[in-house]
């Protein structure tokens, strides 16, 4: 059995290398492709489109592929986007992949227990995605916190006789990143011919935010029916930061509960680590032994639903 998988997982690693070497002659030597780029990368140059590094031409036959059949793809490339990430949906399916194959062999080499292994594999093989969610929450938060002064900047905009369209553009030059550059792609869309809902809307897809979309929501009806707009900004406004309050006395009541979870979820491993270093092989028998590995799984398992159980007691929804 160990003998198949060690076959099996050399064969997966032979057919990624050769797959990876033919990205990087069709990426960097085939013709077509070169023609593509150099006439994406006029049309970038000419719209200035922000923070967009290619386009649907520029995609292989394969992402095209994925993504009218796989929903997961779909999402992947909604969180690369919105970590505004180097990566692309496909690339970072294939580092993932890489990363479970390599770990999953050197885990054969060393003879390892299957169960323990494949958890280890999945465990590293997730980091990527782990460090996007994080970028983009990131992002989310440094959006939010600026969206108010947004809307009051808009609003001014519009009683000292500026277009929305301007107002808009202004904010994509006035401020810094994320929101700036958000902004200024809705600019650069509308200045391309993308009509004003769509464009809009985009950024609603790009930033998922219950507070953007009151925002979207509003500019949609005021294109259609008109109003005071400027008005109504000032009053979305003044509720976005009065929830930006609450959330921050919320996140001080909760504090108590995600220090005691850090708390509980580390001293397992202090602990661990200070009886290793004070009486080596003294907890040995957990990974030399049958039953000790069944008490790392059970453990490791218990401790994923007590972090899991902590975390929906802390999040508590504005």
């Amino acid at each position: 059995m160990t003998t198949f998988l060690i076959s099996f997982f050399a064969f997966e690693a032979v057919m990624l290398i050769i797959l990876l070497l033919y990205g990087v002659w069709v990426y960097f030597f085939d013709r077509r492709n070169k023609a593509k780029k150099q006439h994406l990368q006029a049309i970038h140059n000419a719209v200035h489109w922000a923070g967009q590094s290619r386009s649907s031409a520029q995609e292989s036959a394969l992402e095209t592929w994925l993504r009218t059949r796989s929903k997961t793809f779909k999402q992947l490339e909604n969180l690369v986007q919105r970590a505004r990430s180097p990566l692309t949906a496909l690339r970072l399916m294939g580092l993932m992949l890489a990363l479970f194959t390599v770990v999953v062999g050197l885990g054969l080499l060393r003879q390892t227990n299957l169960l323990l292994l494949l958890l280890l594999a999945v465990a590293i093989t997730s980091t990527p995605l782990l460090w996007l969610f994080r970028q983009a929450n990131q992002r989310h938060k440094a959006f939010g916190d600026k969206l108010p002064e947004t809307l009051d900047y808009i609003s001014r905009a519009l009683r000292a006789g500026q277009s929305l369209t301007s107002a808009i553009g202004l904010v994509g030059k006035e401020f810094p990143d994320p929101i700036g550059s958000e902004f200024k792609t809705v600019f650069d869309e509308i200045g391309f011919g993308i009509p004003f809902k769509e464009a809009i809307g985009h950024l609603a897809d790009r930033v998922p935010s219950s507070d953007l979309n009151f925002f979207v929501i509003s500019l949609m009806i005021q294109h259609e029916t008109g109003g005071n707009l400027a008005e109504l900004l000032d009053g979305l406004a003044k509720t976005m930061r009065e929830r930006v309050k609450l959330r921050g006395k919320i996140r001080t009541l909760s504090a108590e509960g995600r220090i005691s979870a850090w708390v509980l979820g580390s001293m397992p491993f202090v602990v661990a680590g200070l009886i290793t270093l004070t009486t080596p092989g003294y907890l040995s028998v957990l990974w030399t032994t049958p039953q000790g590995k069944n008490l790392i799984l059970i453990g490791s398992g218990l401790m994923a639903v007590g972090f899991f159980v902590f975390n929906r007691i802390i999040q508590i929804k504005v």
